[in-house]
């Protein structure tokens, strides 16, 4: 988790919604955000809450090379604190990155399919839960700069991670992690330079803080980009193992 999301919030919506200020440049639309993509982020910055460009992938600021970014779009909570590539930033360079919702698998046997396919999900926020931006997710995450060694004149990276955690009852019946989600006094506090210790006070998600649906294995293939992606799609003549209740 996760591998892919959507984002069809526009940044100057994002910026609204925590009231931060627009420090980006506006991006297209994606309801099949990949691993490199450019992505929204939230800062803490000298003026206060800031919506910047991240690079969905982290790139250690230490890296010789970009190619482990693919890799690092996801941090285990666990052992974020441990782990060489992320146990730095903790302290100074957190963020929240803002989703509108995300793509899990699970693999299952369809009635239009002779073996198990990879079947994606989407998970978007439950309007009443407290976890809801107005409709956002807001993911804790990571971010750091890296210059590639190899260049003189190379540009500035800016790359970022999102954090997981195992999943809870809801989420587990598709996923065995799920992201760290924050609800509005969950932002201020991963947010809060002055917060020594913010990896404390991540709580536990409630199992109503998001809806699920079944969506199209188009989503599969990261080329393909449209609101087709999220909607939801019938599986009630699956002749899966297993029932699914979806909550």
């Amino acid at each position: 988790m996760c591998g892919r999301f959507v984002r069809k919030t526009t940044a100057l919506e994002i910026s609204d919604i925590f009231s931060g200020s627009l420090d980006t440049a506006e991006l297209p639309i994606s309801f099949n955000v990949a691993p490199t993509s450019p992505i929204l982020g939230i800062i803490n910055s000298t003026g206060g809450q800031s919506v910047v460009n991240f690079s969905w992938g982290l790139i250690p600021r230490w890296a010789p090379d970009a190619t482990r970014a693919p890799s690092l779009i996801n941090a285990r909570i666990e052992t974020v604190a441990e782990k060489p590539s992320f146990r730095d930033l903790i302290a100074e360079h957190r963020c929240i990155l803002p989703m509108d919702g995300y793509f899990e698998w699970k693999e299952q046997l369809r009635h239009d399919a002779i073996k198990p396919i990879k079947q994606p999900y989407y998970f978007s926020a439950r309007s009443q839960s407290r976890y809801s931006h107005k409709g956002v997710l807001a993911v804790a995450g990571l971010w750091t700069a890296w210059k590639d060694p190899n260049q003189s004149n190379a540009e500035v990276v800016y790359s970022a991670v999102a954090l997981t955690t195992d999943a809870n009852d809801m989420v587990s019946q598709i996923h065995h992690r799920m992201p760290v989600l924050l609800d509005p006094i969950g932002v201020s506090q991963w947010l809060d330079i002055h917060n020594v210790n913010p990896l404390a006070q991540i709580q536990v998600v409630d199992n109503d803080a998001r809806v699920v649906c079944a969506v199209n294995t188009k989503v599969n293939n990261s080329r393909n980009n449209g609101s087709e992606l999220i909607e939801p799609i019938d599986l009630t003549k699956t002749e899966a193992v297993g029932e699914l209740r979806l909550f």
